[in-house]
């Protein structure tokens, strides 16, 4: 089996609080897919888009395999731009004077994608590219 950075493997990397980030992440990158790939037939014209329509969703499956590849070589210390992961409007955390309520005292914080390291962002990625590639190869392969 083949390790990472630092000796280890992928699925000892994913811990249990980075699940929440990674099935929104992979959730929400596959129904974004799977309708860009079910309207690009509608706005195509018969005759210019027969090839690209008959493929899209393996054009979709090589875009998640170039993005879980840029991820890999991320985790590998390649350092590359994260596009990705710039927004215009970035989610400022709200500033509050007062405590939390008793009621939330034993519960775990919520852990969103823009609270994890650089590191777990890029497990988070793969992973969900990874995931979301093998969806659109399954698309393909029934579609085509």
């Amino acid at each position: 089996m083949k390790t990472g950075k630092n000796g280890t493997r992928f699925r000892d990397r994913l811990q249990r609080y980075m699940l929440r980030p990674f099935i929104h992440m992979t959730f929400t990158r596959f129904l974004l897919a799977l309708t860009a790939g079910l309207l690009i037939p509608f706005f195509l014209n018969d005759a210019a888009g027969q090839d690209l329509r008959e493929s899209c969703f393996l054009v979709l499956t090589f875009l998640f395999a170039l993005l879980a590849l840029i991820a890999w070589l991320r985790l590998d210390g390649v350092k590359l731009p994260k596009l990705m992961m710039l927004r215009v409007n970035p989610r400022k955390k709200p500033t509050r004077s007062y405590g939390d309520m008793a009621d939330w005292m034993d519960e775990e914080p919520q852990i969103v994608f823009e609270d994890l390291e650089d590191d777990e962002k890029d497990i988070c990625l793969l992973g969900a590219d990874l995931v979301c590639m093998i969806g659109m190869l399954a698309a393909a392969l029934i579609v085509g």
